[in-house]
């Protein structure tokens, strides 16, 4: 984190390797993030790079280096919301949501989370994907902590339910 302050504010003052050194270290998290939402390579390679190039744009924009991690999230789940002709501002209300069949498949993980509604989906996976903390999600999601927390809690007991319930117990 410390060496993200550092790298983001060198990129701020125009130092491309930097900048590079950044995005190499945000790389895998931003495109198993895509992933997550958008169903084909293409659209992923696409919004991965358009995330990067806003990114590297609008780097000077950033105010507090520390949240690097938060502000790249959020660009890239506005590019996600683009690509899909969504209102590039975050609502989870209709945002579209994809779970990776591979990572879940063995758990039937895929069908339960994608029978969550978005707002409780969204930071299921976030938290236990992507390993944002609840503070993250908060930032990323434009909620208070406590609605984070509710929301994780509330989703793993539907997810609980829904689990039990196809599994052929009681419901």
């Amino acid at each position: 984190m410390a060496n993200d302050v550092f790298l983001v504010k060198k990129a701020q003052k125009g130092n491309q390797e930097a900048f590079i050194q950044l995005i190499q270290g945000y790389e895998i998290v931003l495109y198993n993030m895509a992933r997550r939402f958008l169903s084909n390579e293409q659209d992923i390679a696409d919004v991965l790079q358009e995330t990067v190039i806003t990114a590297y744009q609008k780097i000077d924009q950033l105010k507090n280096p520390k949240y690097f991690n938060t502000w790249i999230c959020r660009i890239m789940i506005n590019q996600c919301k683009k690509l899909l002709n969504l209102e590039p501002s975050f609502d989870i209300e209709d945002y579209p949501f994809l779970v990776d069949n591979q990572e879940t498949e063995h758990l039937g993980m895929n069908d339960l989370l994608s029978g969550l509604k978005p707002i409780y989906r969204i930071p299921l996976v976030l938290y236990y994907y992507n390993g944002f903390s609840v503070k993250e999600i908060s930032e990323i999601l434009t909620e208070p902590t406590g609605t984070i927390k509710s929301r994780l809690a509330r989703g793993r007991a539907l997810l609980q339910k829904d689990y039990i319930g196809s599994e052929g117990g009681i419901v």
